[in-house]
């Protein structure tokens, strides 16, 4: 101990040894004379400063004030509020190191003498860690930046290369359209001018010549649709729901017919926001989606309703009585040529859904459905509600 332990009291004691064994520096100064009057062994040792060579200086001369000026200007505040506080003090030790430190003053008055006992904790290695931090995050931000630039970069690239191919696609479904309906009318005209003069298997090859040839057409005719979809700059508008419905039932009417299919619409019919055409082109795909994928000799039933959904979104169900679809293809059928049946089973481009999927999002909306085999399918689209006046075609939302 710096101190002799003899004729103090018991408090006197602890405070001593509180003193010598605190882990911050602790400096007793007489207010009167602004002279050190006692230190502990924590300062000694961090500023490297004998115990003698502190006694009877003045704080300054150790750099606990930036200088003699500022010192003396700090111990008239001290004894005016009894208190002094610097959160950043950097100093030196007596061989030079440089070392930041949190300094806290306060005055107490001890019989007819006013001490000041200052408080020295070592900040060093907190603010180097603060240092580091902040050229981690500044790195982090510089390294996210780059990401961002990076990922916008590659999603521009990846979007021209999109486009580009479905403008390729859609080039080429065109193309070949025109040599296709060439190859079928020729065919039929064969059927049609030469029956006689071809034997039956003749005849069977021209009609497999004419209905493959509509096939691809009809293939084709899907491609040019879901290439279109992202070529077309579409403007979204209030639609209400159930002209929207009834444009689509007009359309699959024939099929309607064809199948003997009993079609429920429920009221109510909220207005969304949405291109009509496209709306109407999914809904044409859902309709004979519904009516097609049912066992044989059942007579299908569609139920069409729609319902509010939080964030102002309106969900339009179209629901049947079908075959249903396994959880595992719920994803998968959104993808372009997809089936899960053979043409034979179930004829199609394995298209539709694709086009569903690609129509509702260029509507800033969503698809999906509950299905399990055997049970039917409840398929959902979500398009955003219109806004209360907004009302006219014209007020609409561009969409790129």
């Amino acid at each position: 101990m710096f101190a002799a332990a003899v004729n103090l009291s018991a408090s006197e004691l602890r405070y001593r040894r509180l003193f010598e064994a605190a882990p911050d520096g602790i400096l007793i100064v007489d207010l009167e004379t602004r002279q050190i009057v006692d230190v502990n062994p924590f300062l000694v040792e961090f500023l490297g400063y004998s115990r003698e060579e502190f006694l009877g200086k003045e704080p300054w001369e150790f750099g606990l004030f930036p200088d003699d000026e500022i010192g003396r200007t700090a111990f008239e505040e001290l004894q005016a509020n009894g208190f002094l506080r610097y959160d950043d003090l950097p100093l030196r030790t007596k061989h030079g190191r440089p070392v930041d430190v949190e300094f806290v003053s306060n005055l107490y008055q001890e019989g007819d003498q006013q001490i000041v006992q200052c408080s020295i904790r070592d900040i060093t290695a907190r603010k180097a860690a603060e240092s580091a931090l902040r050229a981690t995050e500044l790195k982090l931000a510089a390294h996210a930046a780059e990401l961002e630039s990076l990922v916008g970069h590659r999603t521009a690239e990846l979007r021209l290369s999109n486009t580009q191919l479905e403008a390729f696609v859609y080039s080429i479904a065109h193309d070949l359209r025109a040599p296709l309906r060439t190859m079928q009318g020729f065919a039929e005209l064969l059927v049609r001018e030469y029956a006689a003069n071809l034997p039956p298997q003749g005849r069977d090859f021209a009609n497999f010549i004419n209905q493959a040839a509509q096939t691809m057409d009809h293939l084709l005719a899907d491609l040019l649709a879901f290439s279109q979809l992202s070529q077309q700059k579409i403007e979204l508008v209030p639609v209400p729901l159930e002209a929207a419905v009834q444009s689509a039932l007009a359309g699959c009417e024939e099929e309607i017919l064809r199948t003997r299919a009993r079609v429920d619409c429920l009221p109510p019919w909220p207005v969304v926001l949405a291109h009509p055409t496209t709306l109407r082109q999914v809904l044409v795909n859902l309709i004979n989606n519904a009516l097609k994928f049912v066992p044989a000799g059942v007579p299908p039933q569609v139920r069409i309703r729609a319902e509010g959904r939080p964030e102002e979104f309106v969900r339009l169900w179209i629901e049947d009585n079908g075959i249903g679809i396994s959880p595992e293809f719920h994803e998968r059928i959104f993808q372009v040529f997809q089936r899960l049946h053979t043409p034979r089973e179930y004829p199609g481009t394995g298209i539709g859904l694709a086009i569903v999927q690609k129509g509702v999002e260029r509507m800033r909306g969503r698809a999906g459905l509950e299905s399990s085999p055997g049970a039917g399918s409840r398929f959902w689209i979500e398009l955003a509600g219109a806004p209360a006046g907004l009302n006219s075609p014209r007020k609409g939302k561009e969409i790129p």
